[in-house]
């Protein structure tokens, strides 16, 4: 192994299919086309590390590293810190590892720690604005000492970050990450009648993201209220569902209750997790992005954008970022949903308006792409691969 060639260790704190775990996804991929060796650590098995040792990764799993999506108090994340810092630090060790790249702040209490442990370079990835453990003193004290580099998904999350810890400032960098060229090119639009039922002629309006509450598909139903009674062929698809948490849960079964009662059972579709969600996106009209607190970088815009879908979403967090300035879409305030209901319409009533968005958006997904990514990356490793030597 040459002495610019590497192991880098991926920790992630849940094996769950999300946002973030595609988009670590797409980091153990471009580490191995930069002639890395990618190795991914984890609480237990899912979909996560069964998508990387698809793509030739291998896998590790740490079971005393606190489950994200089921670990909510402090107490269980903070009560095995030092075991599972060890156990990831044995892994660093058995593969060389000279990186330990940690996907969320959470993680890298843990990946961080390895890295000082095993003697390995430490990267601790940001994808949060809401929730920064760096607002809190002492963990930015902690968190900017178990790393050496951040990487944050989007200039607004790095905004957010500084703001709490300005340390970091001169050590850290963001990295946009790309949508996956060839799964949009690869995804024809699904048969939406064929699958779920949907009408033939329906105006499909597509949401696509995990069952939480601050995504705001609550929001969006109630402004779909207002538009199926304007629009009769109007149809609501919301792909994505609980991602094991029992708040997660709780919030979906709120949601399908609320649909049945407002009698749009017929009228709104629920498919829960879905891998050919991209194919649902390249069948919908308009798609909807309105998140009730600021989104980072949602990945799944970047994929809206990418198939030429019209584009209705909250002008929060890193959302502007993709759309540009003018947008290619349409902006609606966080949590207003005659706002909401009023974009949605509007682009019914005007198709031409809709595909003119649409192609805008391709235009603006060209600046988010793969290979710009692993671009990006290569120059934090090689920085990092340096300093170690």
């Amino acid at each position: 192994m040459t002495p610019d060639v590497a192991v880098i260790l991926y920790v992630n704190s849940t094996a769950i299919h999300g946002g973030a775990e595609e988009a670590l996804l797409h980091l153990v991929r471009a580490a191995a086309q930069l002639g890395h060796r990618p190795v991914l650590a984890t609480p237990g098995d899912g979909w996560l590390p069964e998508a990387a040792r698809a793509s030739g990764a291998v896998t590790e799993f740490v079971s005393v590293l606190p489950e994200a999506m089921t670990t909510d108090s402090a107490l269980a994340q903070w009560g095995p810190w030092l075991p599972s810092a060890l156990a990831v630090a044995r892994v660093a060790r058995r593969h060389g590892a000279a990186i330990v790249h940690s996907n969320t702040p959470r993680t890298a209490y843990h990946g961080g720690l390895a890295a000082r442990l095993s003697g390995a370079r430490a990267i601790t990835h940001c994808y949060d604005i809401l929730g920064l453990p760096y607002a809190s003193a002492p963990k930015a004290w902690l968190l900017d000492r178990l790393s050496d580099w951040t990487l944050t998904v989007s200039d607004a999350v790095a905004s957010a970050l500084v703001a709490h810890a300005p340390r970091l400032s001169g050590r850290m960098s963001t990295l946009y990450h790309g949508f996956d060229a060839a799964r949009v090119a690869g995804s024809p639009a699904a048969d939406l009648t064929a699958l779920f039922g949907v009408p033939k002629d329906a105006r499909v309006i597509v949401h696509a993201s995990a069952m939480t509450p601050w995504k705001g598909q609550d929001v969006l139903v109630e402004a779909f209220r207002t538009v199926a009674a304007a629009r009769a062929d109007a149809h609501l698809v919301l792909v994505g569902g609980s991602q094991g948490s029992g708040r997660q849960d709780r919030f979906e079964e709120t949601l399908r209750a609320r649909v049945a009662s407002a009698g749009l059972g017929k009228r709104v579709t629920f498919t829960g997790w879905r891998e050919d969600w991209c194919a649902i996106l390249a069948a919908a009209e308009i798609f909807v992005h309105a998140p009730t607190g600021p989104d980072p970088l949602p990945l799944v815009v970047l994929h809206a954008a990418a198939l030429g879908r019209a584009i209705v979403a909250g002008r929060t967090g890193g959302i502007p970022e993709i759309l540009g300035d003018p947008p290619a879409g349409l902006w609606v305030p966080t949590g207003d949903a005659p706002a909401m209901a009023a974009s949605i319409e509007a682009l019914l009533a005007d198709p031409a308006r809709g595909r003119a968005l649409g192609a805008r958006a391709r235009e603006r997904a060209g600046l988010f792409s793969i290979e710009r990514m692993t671009t990006a990356l290569a120059g934090v490793y090689d920085r990092l691969l340096h300093e170690r030597r």
